[in-house]
């Protein structure tokens, strides 16, 4: 996990209650942080059909990397 600003749009994971989550980035929120740390808006959904979003530092969260297609 790094300290490398985000972008909107990023796919990112995150750790919620002992699980690894997948979401994206909604908005940069800035350096509101403790601190001073940047916070993101993230979206995500834990189940089909229920979103929710939550303010996560950036040095807990990582980017998710585009898959390759194989040719």
């Amino acid at each position: 996990m790094t300290s490398d600003k985000l972008r909107v749009g990023d796919e990112v994971r995150f750790r919620l209650a002992g699980r690894i989550v997948v979401g994206k980035v909604r908005e940069d929120r800035g350096p509101i942080g403790v601190g001073g740390r940047r916070l993101y808006l993230i979206a995500y959904e834990m189940g089909k059909g229920n979103p929710y979003t939550i303010e996560i530092p950036r040095d807990e969260i990582e980017v998710v990397e585009p898959r390759r297609e194989r040719a």
